[in-house]
C-alpha cells in the first residue's frame, strides 16, 4: 500500500497540471525574503506642508551636509544637501511620523520587540547632471534603518515608464533610484539567484525605509526641474528579551 501510495504522489509530481491538487501531498511555492522594505505614500497635503518647511525654513537656513555625503550634487547653483532638523518644533513632530513608520517596519516586518529612532535627516537637491554614487548608510547602533522620500519630481523624470528598459540607450532609468542587495549576473540569474536589483522610480509622495547596510545609487537626469528628496538614518534599539534572543546584552 505505502509503496503505491508513493508511485501515484511520483507520477502527480511529473504531472505539473496536476501536483498541486493532489490530495496526498501538499506542495506550495514560497518566497524567500532576502530582506523587508517599507513602501508607501504621503498625502499631497502632507507632501506640500514638508515642502512649504524646507523652502521657509530649511533652505534659507542652508546648514550644509555634504561634507558627510557622498552624493554628487553641484551642477547647479540650486544643487545642495541641506541639513532637516530634527530639534525644532516642526522636526520633532516630523520626526515623530518616521519613527512610527519606521518602528512599523522593525516590529512587523522583522518580528523584532525593537523600536527606531531618527537621529539625522537632510534633503537633497538635485538637477541636470548630479548623481549620487553606490554607497550605504551608517547609523550609532549594529542595526539600523535609512529612508528615502521623494518630494519633488522633475516632468522628464516623471514621464519615464515604471520598468526601465536598459537596452536600445533608452534613457529610461534617468533620476532613479537602484538598490542592490548583490551583484549577481544574468548568468546567476540563469541559475536561479535572485537579482537582488530593483529600480525605483521617483513618485511625488513615495518614501521608503529599508535596512542601512542596503547599497543604493542615483542615476542622474537631463532636463528642467529639481528632483527632490528628504533621506534620514534611525539607530535601532532592541528591547532586553530581543537582545537575549541574539547573546548580546544591553549596556
Amino acid at each position: 500500500q505505502k509503496v503505491k501510495l508513493l508511485a501515484t504522489i511520483i507520477e502527480n509530481i511529473h504531472q505539473r497540471d496536476n501536483v498541486m491538487a493532489d490530495p496526498q501531498i501538499d506542495l506550495t511555492i514560497v518566497p524567500v525574503n532576502l530582506l523587508y522594505m517599507m513602501l508607501g505614500t504621503l498625502p499631497d497635503i502632507a507632501v506640500k506642508e514638508i515642502n512649504e518647511h524646507i523652502d521657509n525654513v530649511v533652505i534659507p537656513n542652508k546648514v550644509d551636509s555634504s561634507n558627510n555625503l557622498v552624493g554628487q550634487i553641484s551642477q547647479d547653483k540650486k544643487s545642495s544637501q541641506l541639513n532637516f532638523s530634527l530639534e525644532t518644533e516642526y522636526g520633532k513632530k516630523f520626526k515623530e511620523m518616521l519613527d512610527g513608520c519606521a518602528t512599523s517596519l522593525l516590529q512587523n516586518g522583522y518580528k523584532r520587540e525593537a523600536k527606531a529612532d531618527a537621529f539625522e535627516c537632510w534633503t537633497v537637491h538635485s538637477y541636470a547632471g548630479d548623481y549620487n554614487p553606490l554607497h550605504a548608510h551608517g547609523t550609532h547602533t549594529p542595526a539600523g534603518l535609512s529612508c528615502i522620500l521623494y518630494l519633488k519630481v522633475p516632468d522628464c523624470i516623471e514621464e519615464k515608464p515604471h520598468t526601465p528598459k536598459l537596452n536600445y540607450a533608452s534613457g529610461d532609468c534617468d533620476g532613479f533610484t537602484q538598490l542592490i542587495g548583490n551583484t549577481n549576473t544574468s548568468y546567476d540569474i540563469y541559475g536561479l539567484h535572485n537579482s537582488g536589483q530593483e529600480m525605483i522610480k521617483p513618485e511625488v509622495g513615495k518614501i521608503l525605509i529599508f535596512p542601512k547596510w542596503l547599497n543604493h545609487q542615483v542615476y542622474p537626469f537631463f532636463g528642467e526641474g529639481e528632483r527632490r528628496t528628504l533621506s534620514a538614518n534611525f539607530n535601532v534599539y532592541y528591547s532586553d528579551d530581543e537582545n537575549k534572543k541574539f547573546g548580546m546584552v544591553n549596556d
